[in-house]
């Protein structure tokens, strides 16, 4: 009984699939409530494998019965060795005056032909495709619209023949006019987003390659351009503009596929700056580029001749491999590869998706239409993102000021000048003060004052600098080894090393700049006889324009960390790193552990003259005579250096002497003397005037109102500069003095009259 019941349920579940199986409509019924049919639901097809099949071949009865049912609603068939024909069955219950089409979506494909062989009078025959010349289409767009008859029989036969060396994937629609018309809009919008996005980030490009004339910027721009093209062959665009050149639009998207693959791996040795950071990494990009460039040439001469999958391949292994770089470049810390690793990842799986969806693996039509494109599109606005992050100046976390309660600030604030007080009060308690050491403490209080002035104007996000007065980083690191020296309370050890600092000039932050180095010697130095290093160096990123001023100091005690809750200590030193838009980490362990900070900075390169030239070839000998702790000295000193001249400073005319009887017949001395509090210049001359030459020279700088030109060159000096007029009249006195002197130095030339 239980037996006899199973068997009538299974036979009528099979009945009852076959019902719904037979009753869903297998033609393409358009009435006034169906405006468009899919003919994946309702056609079937057969591979001509062969392709020797004839239309009359294929309607014959024989054939017919062969036609497999598609069932689905984008068909995929993949790479097809021979003919694809669809069969589909079309019937017309139209209002009167409303027309169909039959709408084709197959791009790239080399033959797509429709035929009618049923209708007498109407008949269609349409031979189409990429291999077939333009005007054949019946109508010019990109896709395969056919109008069909008004005045066809109830129910006629429609047969699509497709054949291709691509990847075929089919979307095919039988609809009203109207709803045709709907549908090419909603492309058209879609296709003006997607180029309008591309047109704004190649216009940005542009925008930064003219601001900061960095071929990253021209080369990205170039890409997004061949990614445009790429567009319009996918989708048919390129065979529309140029309708008499038939097979180029399968050039252009091998050429553009393959020519993009190269140029997206040739932005990344511009975006991680490989050649400099990675340099095996650089040499395999390189080797990239030749191969891809290579194939896209090879691709787009003779398509015929390469495999497609071949082309695929190539694209997915150079963004497979561009991804590893990626990650390598992030593991290696480099600047901007998070925005890389993003990028890449977005690209990677967007292609990926869209390659599975070409070749069938995935049913996904909008991806396929659209997906190249998009995800390219993505790729670039995240690059955009970190091109508008690098150039748009950042701002303090206006959280910061929330990190530091009030309490803790004075807290800190309290113990540092107490400690100062105490020195004070130690020293006013013995009979015999020590001055200097009073000297250090009342410098230490202003120097606890101007830190937090310094956090009032961070907090308040104004950390804009005093003066923008051109200073020259090299004496500005030596002024605040000096200041912290006159501060130190625990006879640090510090070791200052340059690189090429010295030939460039602040033109912004000076003072904060100066603050940071101090504030690096005051928290880092060690309390022991270790010697602390700060290194500091320049280096032009030629990647955006922008240079980078590097301090490097190690090493550094291990109690020092950034995030202390003392805010006078690393944690502010950090805070005036960032508050310069700059980058501070601490790396290594022990006696490598090292502060290192990088900082943009407003800075240019000082033009050596011709005269400070001869002063480093010794051609010229200038000489500083005086007391080295005048004010008058060091300004005129600080003066020359910025302007790269080489000085010689000694003390007293003493020394001056063995000096002369050393120099080379080519010399030539410029001898500056000083009157001031502390020198006596215009009464030094008469000792050393005798051994001059006629080519050198003496100069008077003085700060006294009473002196004057006439005065000085009574006395036997070549020149007075008033001391408020160094920066304008010294190196224009010097010139003059040696064009004097070069032309006294040219040999005379006798005249002879000739009598008659």
């Amino acid at each position: 009984m239980i037996k006899h019941s199973i068997q009538t349920l299974i036979l009528l579940a099979i009945m009852l699939l076959t019902n719904i199986a037979y009753s869903a409509p297998m033609m393409a019924l358009l009435d006034e409530e169906n405006h468009s049919v899919n003919i994946g639901n309702v056609g079937s097809y057969f591979i001509d494998e062969t392709s020797r099949l004839t239309l009359r071949d294929i309607d014959s009865e024989v054939l017919r019965k062969r036609f497999v049912p598609l069932k689905h609603e984008f068909p995929q068939f993949g790479l097809v060795e021979g003919n694809i024909w669809i069969r589909v069955e079309v019937a017309q219950r139209l209002p009167t005056g409303e027309s169909a089409a039959l709408h084709i979506k197959a791009p790239r494909a080399q033959v797509v032909d429709v035929y009618t062989p049923n209708l007498l009078n109407n008949q269609i025959f349409a031979e189409m495709g990429d291999a077939r010349p333009y005007r054949n289409r019946l109508i010019a767009y990109p896709d395969y619209i056919v109008p069909l008859p008004s005045s066809a029989p109830p129910l006629y036969t429609v047969y699509i023949k497709v054949s291709s060396r691509l990847p075929i994937n089919l979307i095919m629609e039988v609809k009203t006019l109207s709803q045709l018309t709907n549908d090419i809009q909603k492309d058209t919008y879609l296709t003006g987003f997607l180029m309008g996005v591309l047109l704004l980030l190649f216009a940005s490009n542009v925008f930064f390659f003219i601001r900061t004339r960095h071929p990253m910027y021209l080369l990205y721009s170039t890409l997004l351009v061949g990614i445009a093209c790429l567009h319009f062959a996918l989708h048919g665009f390129v065979y529309q503009i140029f309708p008499n050149l038939m097979g180029l639009q399968e050039r252009v998207y091998n050429f553009s596929a393959l020519a993009c693959a190269a140029m997206i791996t040739y932005f990344t040795r511009y975006y991680i700056d490989t050649k400099e950071t990675l340099p095996q990494v650089d040499k395999l990009l390189l080797l990239l580029i030749l191969g891809n460039g290579f194939l896209a040439v090879i691709y787009a001469l003779a398509p015929e001749e390469l495999n497609i999958a071949f082309l695929s391949i190539s694209a997915v292994s150079t963004l497979v491999l561009l991804l590893f770089v990626a990650l390598y470049s992030v593991y290696k810390r480099i600047p901007y590869a998070f925005y890389y690793l993003t990028a890449r990842l977005v690209l990677t799986l967007g292609h990926s998706i869209w390659i599975l969806s070409t070749y069938g693996v995935l049913s996904l039509p909008f991806w396929y239409e659209w997906g190249l494109t998009t995800s390219i599109i993505l790729e670039a606005l995240v690059h955009f993102g970190g091109i508008i992050s690098r150039h748009t100046p950042t701002h303090l976390n206006t959280a910061k000021g929330e990190d530091v309660p009030r309490y803790e600030l004075l807290s800190e604030v309290a113990s540092r000048i107490k400690r100062q007080t105490s020195i004070i009060d130690h020293q006013y308690n013995l009979n015999e003060p020590n001055a200097d050491e009073l000297k250090q403490a009342y410098k230490n209080l202003t120097n606890i004052a101007e830190r937090l002035t310094i956090i009032q104007s961070l907090q308040e996000q104004n950390n804009h600098d005093r003066s923008n007065v051109p200073t020259n980083l090299q004496l500005l690191i030596d002024q605040a080894t000096i200041d912290f020296f006159t501060l130190d309370q625990s006879d640090a050890e510090i070791d200052m090393q340059y690189d090429n600092t010295f030939g460039w000039e602040l033109l912004a932050n000076s003072h904060i700049v100066k603050h940071l180095y101090q504030v690096i010697m005051e928290e880092l130095h060690h309390h022991t006889d270790q010697t602390l290093n700060v290194e500091s160096d320049v280096i032009i990123n030629e990647r955006d324009g922008q240079r980078l001023l590097q301090i490097r100091a190690y090493p550094i005690p291990s109690s020092v960390t950034l995030e202390k809750e003392q805010y006078f200590g690393p944690r502010y030193l950090r805070d005036l790193v960032e508050a310069l838009q700059g980058e501070i980490s601490i790396s290594g362990e022990g006696r490598a552990r090292a502060l290192s900070c990088s900082i943009p900075v407003n800075i240019r390169q000082v033009e050596v003259s011709e005269l400070a030239k001869q002063t480093q070839q010794e051609n010229i000998i200038l000489v500083i005579i005086g007391h080295q702790d005048s004010d008058l000295i060091e300004r005129t000193s600080n003066f020359l250096h910025t302007r790269l001249f080489a000085l010689t400073h000694i003390d007293s005319v003493t020394d001056l002497h063995s000096l002369l009887n050393q120099r080379n017949g080519k010399s030539r001395f410029v001898i500056l003397l000083f009157e001031d509090q502390k020198n006596f210049g215009a009464s030094d001359l008469a000792g050393f005037v005798s051994e001059l030459h006629e080519t050198d020279s003496c100069l008077l700088i003085s700060n006294n109102v009473n002196m004057s030109q006439e005065y000085a060159s009574a006395l036997g000096f070549n020149g007075f500069v008033y001391s408020s007029q160094i920066e304008t009249r010294l190196l224009a006195d010097i010139e003059q003095l040696q064009r004097e002197a070069s032309n006294s130095m040219l040999p005379r030339i006798k005249r002879y009259s000739q009598s008659t």
